[in-house]
């Protein structure tokens, strides 16, 4: 990025602080050539809010794209346009949920099979089912017995 590009981002008008303060001016430009871009701005981010002030950069003026009411009337131009080949539109990307993976071998329930039912809904077999008794996860039998003091 050069000097005239970093002070038109920082919107400050170069044109105006060299009339203004040409030393400080000088300064800069010295500066920003020995340091380079991100030391110069770190240094020197003190006084670009005063700078700005004192001499602002004009602001530009965006023109907007006239827009049409008539809907139809748009469609017709640019499907002219598309004819003409003077500019081809990519087709509109699909949006929605597309699955990284095809699940391709589960198998289908067949007509003769009953579908699969939540043992936990009621009336089903998991009321007639016996609670398992509690198992541990570690056995006492693993552990080495303390050693005894003498």
């Amino acid at each position: 990025m050069t000097f005239d590009e970093f002070f038109k981002k920082k919107r400050i008008d170069l044109d105006a602080l060299e009339k203004g303060d040409p030393a400080l001016f000088s300064e800069f430009k010295k500066h920003y050539q020995e340091m380079g871009e991100k030391s110069f701005d770190h240094t020197k981010k003190y006084w670009f809010n005063k700078i700005r002030r004192e001499y602002p950069l004009a602001v530009e003026i965006k023109t907007e794209k006239p827009k049409i009411e008539n809907q139809l009337a748009e469609q017709t131009v640019t499907e002219a346009l598309i004819e003409e080949g003077t500019t081809p539109v990519a087709p509109a990307p699909k949006l929605g949920f597309v699955p990284k993976f095809k699940a391709a071998n589960i198998p289908k329930p067949t007509a003769d099979e009953k579908p699969q039912t939540d043992d936990t809904a009621p009336g089903t077999a998991a009321e007639n089912k016996t609670p398992q008794p509690y198992k541990p996860r570690f056995s006492m039998k693993n552990i080495p017995p303390k050693a005894t003091e003498e």
